[in-house]
């Protein structure tokens, strides 16, 4: 078929429409998107407009310059892989020259990638030669090889179906990298259309000297080639040869490209995030949706200095058992995907040898047990599996009854299972045949982190502790996630408790970040309009501190006062306060009543209150105060980002709305107080009655509903200046709405 290319311009919105061809729909149907008419299913469908968003923010092919950084986030093992490659397809219909994927740290993962994106595109079984691929480039030849194709581009007498589109694909190593530079320097690539794509763009690729830039008050502008981290000094040479580019950072854990400063030159400038299919199984199914799924391993069983372990845990015994129910019940209900065991237990190739041979042996012995006639030690074991069994029907309906499940087939599993070692310690890391064996079991560490493909993972067994405590790091260790939909009552996850706290925390700084981004997502909103704060446990942090150019700050809400310290900046900003604060008061005067209290209260310890939604608080009262008085505003800042995500998912909650020190909102009469020598005010709160204590007046910061957000408004005039009849607040946020966030300063 005749390749028709057409590509129109949007003159209105500045964006252009990719032209959607055969490349890209006949992809998603060789991957089985496509329904019996012959039409890309639902999914197919949704991947097609993901993917059609992504290209219409590239570079316009037809434009002669270009030079923009994007972000693609997707969730860990949710298919990034096959957005960029139905990318790359996507940019081949739309006349792209070349396309470079920057495809991981390793051989193994380049090698990996490289055999997927051959695959998907069907380099080797098809014959219209409308690709060249090259991985890690370095000759002469290859250099020959990419003139000759673009050439072609060139050349108004050869048919444009013809032309091939370059494909690249090359490790992310400093000398293979400057190879890639070396073979593209000198080439004509003015007007040449080029997709730079950087699988895992958060791991290496970022400057590794920026923290130290920024304590020796080096401008990040003005970085010399010496004074940045290698890796990164070789992206940025390949984006300069290319006048018409553009560098997509593809990754599950976006921290770093988020927090790295607004001037570097990989920050990204706009946005996608990707939506997995339905069958996806992530930090909300495993960590919020069924918690039997998650075990905790007893700290006595954990490996450390101070603990040092001589034979093999009980729990790893345990997730043994439940591995091996599952492998049994797969096996009978001809479920062809693999089953695979992971054990994690450090970053240590000694610990690794040592758990591999306490499972070898453990499996060993329980095959001796059930073929021997020591009935006894075979009904004391069957016990055992008889327990596991019981915890595995916690989350399947249709598990096969127990005795069919212990019968021959249990040795058989025991017996053929396959348990590796996967690390380097004997050489390169083993690749794992998956069609040879249905069975295996995986005992390793960092090799297994990022961009490790586990088929048909079912039981993870991860010891290893948090570490430092990156957020980044350790969601790349949850192999465990995935598309499991149809086989998730087989999974299990057993951590520590430190680390099943770490990943709630980490579930809900996930899901943040996102509603954070889903605006800039959906209106192409350049990032740097994003303010760089999100939600973070104080337990961990966010990422590796070295490529942190800017410093972290930490706000804590919940069970604490907030109070604005310096609502007295300039007199156009308390007007614009005042106004939006009287404007909010008028049209709900009516609600507000007179709070309870003692007799012999003085006037202005009396107070009006009124029960708010906090949604009406938030859009029409909280969102329209400014302050700029930086230690107010930033804080202020992310206590409305808290109110606006507690409102997503409890909308009908209310608020108590406290006017401090009046009777009347027509009649107030504003206090007075005093200015510190920092130009903040010195004491907000009036203390309670010196002489009868709690009783008549406990005091303002008494002045709350525990459990419930409370907004205090105070009208204020300040001693010893011209500012008169100044608005300020004092929000209480409850414990149970109460997070900590993180900013950059």
């Amino acid at each position: 078929m005749t390749e028709i290319i057409e590509i129109q311009d949007n003159i209105l919105s500045g964006q252009w429409h990719p032209f959607v061809g055969d490349e890209t729909t006949e992809l998603l149907k060789s991957k089985g998107f496509s329904n019996s008419s012959g039409s890309l299913d639902e999914s197919g469908e949704r991947i097609l407009d993901e993917t059609h968003r992504i290209m219409q923010v590239c570079g316009n092919p037809n434009g002669q310059t270009n030079n923009e950084t994007g972000i693609v986030i997707g969730y860990v093992q949710s298919g990034k892989t096959l957005s960029f490659t139905t990318l790359t397809a996507l940019a081949r219909d739309n006349n792209y020259q070349i396309v470079i994927v920057i495809a991981g740290v390793s051989t193994n993962l380049v090698n990996q990638s490289t055999q997927r994106l051959v695959n998907d595109l069907r380099l080797n079984t098809r014959f219209d030669r409308k690709w060249t691929l090259l991985q890690n480039p370095s000759t002469r030849q290859e250099a020959e090889t990419i003139e000759t194709t673009l050439a072609q581009w060139v050349d108004l007498s050869f048919p444009k179906e013809r032309c091939r589109t370059l494909l690249i694909t090359v490790m992310k190593n400093t000398s293979h990298l400057n190879n890639v530079v070396n073979v593209l320097t000198g080439q004509n690539l003015l007007g040449v259309p080029t997709l730079i794509i950087d699988d895992e763009g958060d791991q290496a690729s970022l400057n590794t000297r920026a923290r130290w830039a920024a304590r020796q008050n080096i401008d990040i502008e003005s970085l010399t080639e010496n004074q940045v981290s290698s890796i990164y000094r070789r992206i940025t040479a390949l984006r300069s040869i290319f006048p018409h580019h553009t560098f997509l950072q593809y990754t599950a854990t976006p921290q770093a490209n988020l927090f790295i400063n607004i001037m570097d030159r990989l920050s990204p400038n706009f946005i996608k995030l990707l939506t997995p299919g339905p069958d996806y199984t992530g930090g909300i199914d495993f960590f919020r949706g069924n918690h039997n799924l998650i075990v905790e391993i007893p700290p006595n069983e954990i490996p450390s200095q101070n603990n040092s372990l001589y034979e093999i845990p009980e729990s790893l015994k345990s997730a043994l058992r439940i591995f091996f129910l599952g492998v049994v019940a797969g096996e009978m209900q001809n479920n062809h995907r693999n089953r695979t065991m992971l054990v994690h237990p450090s970053r240590l190739q000694g610990d690794h040898n040592e758990f591999t041979n306490w499972i070898r042996n453990t499996c060993n012995s329980w095959q001796r047990l059930l073929s021997g006639n020591d009935e006894d030690d075979k009904r004391e074991l069957l016990n055992e599996f008889r327990t596991s069994y019981d915890q595995l029907q916690m989350t399947l309906s249709d598990l096969p009854c127990f005795e069919t499940l212990t019968g021959i087939s249990l040795i058989h599993a025991l017996r053929y299972t396959q348990i590796v070692e996967v690390n380097s310690r004997n050489g390169a890391t083993p690749q794992i045949p998956w069609n040879d064996f249905y069975s295996w079991i995986l005992v390793g560490g960092q090799s297994m982190d990022r961009g490790f493909t586990v088929e048909g993972l079912t039981v993870t067994y991860m010891p290893r502790n948090i570490g430092t405590g990156n957020v980044d790091t350790i969601q790349q260790r949850a192999r465990f996630f995935g598309y499991k939909r149809s086989y998730l009552g087989y999974c299990r996850v057993f951590l520590d408790q430190v680390t099943i706290d770490s990943y709630n925390f980490i579930v809900e700084h996930e899901e943040d970040v996102r509603n954070r981004l889903i605006e800039f997502h959906l209106n192409d909103s350049h990032l740097n309009n994003w303010d760089r704060e999100a939600v973070l446990n104080q337990m961990l942090n966010l990422t590796r501190n070295n490529i942190i150019y800017d410093d972290l700050d930490r706000d804590t809400f919940g069970n604490d006062w907030f109070r604005i310290n310096a609502p007295h900046d300039t007199d156009e900003l308390i007007e614009l306060n005042r106004n939006a604060v009287f404007t909010f008061l008028q049209s709900r005067s009516r609600t507000f009543n007179q709070d309870e209290g003692h007799v012999n209260r003085t006037e202005d310890q009396k107070h009006l209150v009124a029960r708010i939604s906090i949604q009406e608080c938030l859009e029409h009262l909280l969102n329209k105060l400014r302050y700029t008085r930086e230690s107010d505003s930033a804080t202020y800042s992310s206590l409305r980002g808290i109110l606006k995500g507690y409102i997503e998912e409890h909308l009908n909650d209310e608020c108590l709305v406290y006017l401090m020190s009046t009777t009347s909102i027509d009649n107030w009469t504003p206090r007075t107080r005093r200015l510190n020598r920092n130009d903040e005010i010195q004491q907000l709160f009036q203390g309670r009655n010196p002489r009868t204590g709690n009783v008549v007046y406990p005091g303002d910061s008494e002045i709350k509903d525990e459990n419930l957000l409370t907004i205090q408004i105070h009208l204020l005039n300040l001693r010893d200046t011209e500012f008169m009849n100044v608005p300020t607040l004092a929000i209480w946020v409850p414990e149970h709405m109460g997070v900590d966030i993180i900013r950059q300063v």
